[in-house]
C-alpha cells in the first residue's frame, strides 16, 4: 500500500530538507502538482484511446460519432502537452504533441488491422508505434534523463495499451480491465520527467517522489481511472445491457477502482475507514448506473430515486471525513462532491441520448473526479503535516 507507506516513513525525497512545505502546502508544490497533473493525464490518454477506437470499429472512421471521440482524445492529448511545456518547454511540448497525435492514428490503424485480421496493415501499424514511441522518448529526454531509460518506462504502457486496443478490437468483455492495466503502468514516466525538468528549471521545486507527491499523484490517477471505469461501465448500461459477462466485466472494473479509493483512505485512517468509504462509493457507482438505465428506459422514478442516492453518497462522505478529521476544512471537498455528481450524471444524460456533448462531459467528470481527490489529499495533509513533506 503506496500512501500507507508515505504516512509511515518521513522523507524519501528528491531533495530532502527541513525547509521544505509540508501538509496541504506541500501539495502546492510545483513538482508535486507537476507530477500529479502528469500523471492524470498519461492516465486519462489510455482510457481515451480505447473509447475512440471502440468508436472508430463501431460506427466507422467517419461517422460524427467517432469523430466526436476522435477530438476528445486530442483534448487528452492537449492537456497531456499543456503538462509536458511546463516540465520540458513549449518547444518540446509542441514537438510532442505531433508525435502523440501520429501515435493516436497508429493506434485506430492497430485496432482496424486486428478487427478485419490484416496482418500486414497491423504489423505496420507496430512498426510505427515503436518508432513512434522512441522518438517521443528521444524528444522528451532531458537533463541526465536518456531516450532509452525514457523509451524504457513508456514501453510498459504501450505494450498494456496494445492489449487493450486488440481487446476492443475483438469485442472482448475484458477491454475495460485491460485498460485500467494500460493506465496504471502509463504513468511511470511521470516521476522521471518531473525531476529532469527540476534540474534544468530550478523553480519546479519539491521531489517528484516525495511522500507528498506519491499521494497527490496517487489520488489523481485513482480518481481518473475511477471517472472513466464509471463511463466504460455506463457506456455499456447505455447500449442495454441488463446482464451478462460485458456488464459484469465492467462493473468489476469499477469495483476494483473503488477498492483501490478505499484503499488511499485505508491507509491514512485505517481499515475500517477505507470500507466505509467503499462501500459509500460503491453505492454511489451503482445509483449512478441506475441513472444509466432509468436515462435509457426514460424512467423518471428510478432516476430521481437515483439522484436522491447520490445525494445520500454525498452527505454520507462528508460525514465520514468530518469524523476522520473534525478539525478539517469542509467547504472544498463539499464542493468538488457535488460537481463529481453533476458532471457524472450530465455525462451519462449525454452517453443516453448519443450526444456529440459525450467527448467533453466525460472529460469534465474526470475532471471533477480528480478534483474530489484532491480535497481528500488536502484534508490528509493538513492532519498529518509531519508526515506529507514536499520533498
Amino acid at each position: 500500500m503506496l500512501a500507507a507507506a508515505l504516512l509511515a516513513t518521513g522523507c524519501d525525497g528528491d531533495d530532502a530538507g527541513d525547509e521544505a512545505p509540508r501538509g496541504a502546502a506541500a501539495l502546492s508544490a510545483p513538482a508535486v502538482k507537476l507530477r500529479a497533473d502528469l500523471s492524470g493525464a498519461l492516465a486519462a490518454r489510455a482510457w481515451l484511446t480505447t473509447f475512440s477506437v471502440r468508436a472508430t470499429l463501431a460506427d466507422g472512421t467517419t461517422s460524427p460519432t467517432a469523430r466526436a471521440a476522435r477530438r476528445t482524445l486530442g483534448e487528452g492529448s492537449k492537456a497531456l502537452a499543456s503538462r509536458l511545456a511546463i516540465a520540458s518547454g513549449e518547444k518540446t511540448a509542441a514537438d510532442a504533441f505531433v508525435l502523440l497525435q501520429r501515435q493516436d492514428k497508429l493506434w485506430a490503424a492497430v485496432a482496424r488491422a486486428r478487427a478485419s485480421r490484416n496482418t500486414v496493415a497491423g504489423t505496420v501499424a507496430d512498426v510505427g508505434l515503436d518508432a513512434n514511441r522512441a522518438a517521443l522518448a528521444k524528444t522528451l529526454a532531458i537533463d541526465g534523463l536518456t531516450a532509452g531509460e525514457l523509451g524504457e518506462q513508456l514501453e510498459p504502457g504501450d505494450t498494456s495499451l496494445a492489449a487493450a486496443v486488440d481487446a476492443v478490437a475483438a469485442g472482448a468483455p475484458r477491454a475495460p480491465a485491460r485498460t485500467a492495466v494500460a493506465a496504471a503502468r502509463a504513468t511511470r514516466p511521470a516521476a522521471a520527467l518531473v525531476r529532469a525538468a527540476a534540474r534544468r528549471r530550478p523553480q519546479i521545486t519539491g521531489g517528484a517522489t516525495s511522500p507528498a507527491a506519491e499521494l497527490a499523484a496517487l489520488a489523481a490517477t485513482a480518481f481518473t481511472d475511477d471517472a472513466y471505469a464509471q463511463a466504460a461501465t455506463d457506456a455499456v448500461v447505455v447500449a442495454g445491457a441488463t446482464r451478462g459477462v460485458r456488464l459484469r466485466t465492467a462493473a468489476r472494473t469499477l469495483d476494483e477502482a473503488t477498492d483501490t479509493l478505499g484503499q488511499f483512505v485505508a491507509s491514512v485512517y485505517g481499515e475500517d475507514a477505507g470500507g466505509r468509504l467503499a462501500a459509500l462509493w460503491s453505492a454511489h457507482t451503482v445509483a449512478f448506473t441506475d441513472y444509466a438505465r432509468a436515462k435509457v428506459n426514460a424512467d423518471a422514478v428510478v432516476a430521481q430515486r437515483a439522484l436522491l442516492a447520490l445525494k445520500r453518497f454525498r452527505a454520507g462522505t462528508l460525514k465520514l471525513l468530518d469524523e476522520l478529521d473534525p478539525e478539517g476544512p469542509r467547504g472544498k471537498l463539499s464542493a468538488a462532491l457535488t460537481k463529481h455528481v453533476d458532471t457524472v450524471t450530465a455525462a451519462i444524460r449525454a452517453q443516453a441520448t448519443d450526444s456529440p456533448k459525450v467527448g467533453p462531459r466525460l472529460l469534465a467528470a474526470a475532471g471533477a473526479a480528480r478534483a474530489v481527490g484532491r480535497a481528500l489529499a488536502v484534508r490528509f495533509a493538513g492532519q498529518f503535516p509531519e508526515r506529507l513533506p514536499a520533498s
